[in-house]
């Protein structure tokens, strides 16, 4: 299994060979706060092709749409937005955030729906002086050595959050024996970590055995025996994507979703879609946004999306989303610059897409509600779901977005002391 060290030295090793270090970015506001007419330059890096191409599709429509709803400008400056195909490949994703601040002289960049490429993006838009919000679930973008004070933040949830928010619901309403099939790359190393610290700390509760399948895995028949011997009660999917949607076809041809209870990591609209409701019904999964949550903040951006796409959203684009609203906030307010940008960023609380957020001081780490959602037939879909055709699954449990879930302060401030 490779380690954090090993993909940060990998990362390392992208930029050495990309042409060593980077200048020219846009200095994070094009030259200055009030009174300007200078274009804001956002920079968009994620999958679009590839296992993940859903959740990158969602990331470029949910910061087109910020961008709409502002009205195309901050004030009187222009915004223009950039976006660039990773296709979940770390030396691409480098090289395309190489190419933003180099030659599109962007100001802020955003966008990720791979662990491996953020650090990659992150890496070029700290050695440029460029505003870097991450967009996908990773634990390592704001903990040493990537994190850098000044221009480094993450909207979307560390994996620990997530799996302190689930382990709770898994052991007491599925069952205490847990069975993990997780993604060998660095989102299923952090999923794997999380439980087994989270899955113990419930009482009479266990991880029964762990298995790693390889991204755009098509056939997952190898697995079943190991599952199947291992005496779980409850099957985890950490995968997404293509990855999800091949999974659980066969699972349920294989009748895994009969003998086990299914619980995935990650849910997202896109692939409940893919599936149906006779596939997602009795199965079980966790979001950092969902679409028919009661709150202000999420239905003003579902009604938006949804006039705008004919569908409501997936749980990724109100990433990009809540990112460039977040830049649109700064710049209005004059904080256009990395070190007014940061002060504006550090602790701030505010209300959009995903509800209401708050921007972590100490890491700029953002604290978000967690879902557990349980999946419907069809003929409950609009009862309980919400909506005849967009229904497939109903929040039953919700985690706040607080520290209760999230590594504290202190656990990040002993990290960074001992990372030196």
């Amino acid at each position: 299994m490779r380690t954090r060290a090993g993909l940060v030295a990998a990362v390392a090793l992208l930029v050495a060979a990309c042409g060593g270090t980077v200048g020219g970015g846009g200095g994070g506001g094009g030259g200055g706060g009030g009174g300007s007419t200078e274009p804001v330059r956002i920079g968009v890096i994620t999958g679009l092709t590839g296992a993940y191409v859903q959740l990158g599709e969602e990331q470029r429509s949910g910061a087109e749409l910020a961008v709409e709803q502002l009205g195309g400008r901050i004030g009187d400056r222009p915004i223009e937005l950039v976006v660039r195909d990773d296709q979940l490949k770390p030396d691409v994703a480098l090289r395309e955030a190489q190419a933003l601040v180099q030659e599109e002289q962007v100001d802020f960049l955003t966008g990720c729906v791979s662990a491996a490429t953020t650090l990659a993006m992150n890496q070029i838009a700290t050695q440029a002086g460029v505003p870097y919000l991450g967009a996908c679930q990773t634990e390592q973008l704001n903990r040493p050595p990537n994190f850098d004070e000044e221009l480094t933040y993450h909207l979307a949830p560390v994996p620990s959050q997530t799996t302190n928010a689930a382990a709770p619901f898994i052991c007491s309403e599925l069952g205490q024996s847990v069975f993990l099939l997780l993604p060998d790359y660095a989102f299923g190393y952090e999923q794997e970590a999380g439980y087994k610290t989270a899955i113990p700390e419930q009482p009479g509760c266990t991880v029964a055995g762990t298995a790693f399948f390889p991204l755009g895995t098509t056939d997952f028949n190898p697995y079943v025996p190991t599952i199947e011997g291992s005496g779980a009660q409850v099957l985890v999917f950490g995968g997404v994507g293509r990855d999800q949607v091949s999974f659980l076809r066969q699972a349920a041809q294989f009748g895994l979703t009969d003998r086990f209870r299914t619980f995935f990591t990650l849910e997202d609209l896109s692939f409940d879609q893919e599936l149906g409701f006779d596939l997602i019904d009795g199965t079980w999964a966790m979001a950092a946004f969902y679409w028919n949550v009661d709150d202000e903040g999420v239905q003003e951006y579902v009604d938006a999306y949804r006039q705008a796409h004919g569908s409501p959203p997936g749980g990724y684009g109100v990433y990009t989303y809540n990112a460039v609203n977040l830049i649109a906030q700064m710049v209005e307010e004059g904080n256009d610059t990395p070190e007014t940008f940061r002060e504006g960023m550090e602790g701030l609380e505010v209300s959009l897409g995903q509800g209401d957020m708050t921007i972590r001081a100490c890491d700029h780490q953002a604290l978000i509600p967690i879902y557990i959602l349980e999946g419907l037939a069809a003929d409950e879909a609009e009862s309980r779901g919400g909506d005849a055709q967009f229904g497939y699954r109903e929040v039953v449990s919700t985690a706040p977005g607080t520290e209760e879930f999230a590594p504290t302060c202190d656990e990040v401030r002993t990290e960074f002391q001992r990372a030196g």
